[in-house]
């Protein structure tokens, strides 16, 4: 008699589940692991957003929430605080962050910077405008956000071009509000990265008047996705459904630069014409980060005093930045 009234019990809660509109959920099936991820709507997150276009998180058993944030720094205090669980961000304020004992990591590669120009990111202004560092002297450079990789970089063009970075203001601007910005005369010259970069170069206005990105001899590092220590510790096969589900977004992303689906995933979160996007200059996705590469970022870093002290490049990265993770 027990056993019939728990039957027809349970036929009763099946019913009213599905009357609710609500699946029953089958014994044994896991739910989905959220991770929410800081991010930024330029061409080097392409591989994250090919990921979770194509479904290779889903099948990690991953679901992905992406915040859009201005800068890579901005998204590393969230991390920090736990709001995020993983945040894409440039090398600099990942290397800060560590020595300030945040406890920040490099989980996985994101892109590279270097090599001979046209490169992802270089200094734009309106034809006519300063075209060197000299010139750029007690004028205003906009970058994404001080005291990171691009103002780091943008203080080095100067000063190879002629100029003291130290008479340059810095002025803090958003990538897709840069190119107004130039044109509006808020800044003389931008630090920008495309799809930003071609769009400016595409109005006819504008020219490149200088690549930054051969501060550091050979590809550089340029930004990665990192985690915090307590996190990866906690939850390492997490950790590497990220990394492997992501590796596959780099596979697919450089196997099908130019399929009319690449072109639509891109132009999806970027916001830009899908023209646009056919022309643009990618980066070299990797899975792989090189830490002697690290190490000259660290020097670059020392020279313009944003770090000083002991610091272990390798410290920042952990296995599966490395080691590809299959």
């Amino acid at each position: 008699m027990a056993a019939s009234r728990n039957r027809r019990a349970l036929l009763k809660l099946s019913g009213a589940v599905l009357a609710a509109g609500v699946a029953p959920v089958a014994l044994g099936q896991q739910q989905p692991t959220k991770l929410r991820l800081s991010t930024i709507p330029i061409i080097d997150t392409a591989p994250l957003q090919v990921a979770i276009a194509k479904g290779f998180f889903t099948a990690e058993g991953l679901e992905i929430d992406t915040t859009p944030t201005a800068g890579g720094a901005a998204g590393l205090p969230a991390l920090a605080a736990g709001q995020v669980q993983i945040a894409f961000s440039n090398i600099v304020s990942i290397v800060l962050g560590a020595k300030q004992g945040l406890g920040f990591q490099v989980i996985a590669a994101g892109s590279a910077m270097g090599g001979p120009p046209p490169d992802i990111g270089g200094i734009i202004a309106n034809k006519g405008g300063p075209k060197s560092g000299k010139e750029l002297e007690g004028k205003r450079l906009a970058v994404n956000t001080r005291n990171n990789i691009g103002w780091l970089y943008a203080r080095e063009w100067v000063r190879r071009t002629g100029g003291d970075p130290d008479k340059v203001s810095y002025v803090e601007v958003p990538f897709p509000q840069m190119v107004d910005a130039v044109r509006g005369n808020r800044a003389e010259v931008a630090f920008v990265m495309d799809p930003f970069l071609s769009a400016a170069v595409a109005s006819g206005s504008m020219e490149v008047v200088g690549w930054p990105t051969d501060a550091v001899p050979g590809p550089a590092p340029l930004a990665q996705y990192a985690s915090t220590k307590a996190f990866i510790e906690q939850n390492p096969a997490v950790i590497e459904k990220f990394v492997r589900a992501y590796n596959k977004g780099v596979d697919w992303a450089n196997a099908n630069k130019s399929s009319d689906e690449w072109v639509r995933i891109v132009a999806g979160y970027t916001k830009m014409e899908p023209e646009k996007v056919k022309g643009l200059k990618l980066p070299p996705f990797e899975k792989t980060v090189d830490a002697a590469a690290v190490e000259k970022v660290v020097g670059v870093m020392r020279k313009n005093a944003l770090l000083d002290g002991p610091f272990d490049a390798k410290s920042v990265l952990y296995r599966t930045a490395t080691s590809p993770v299959s």
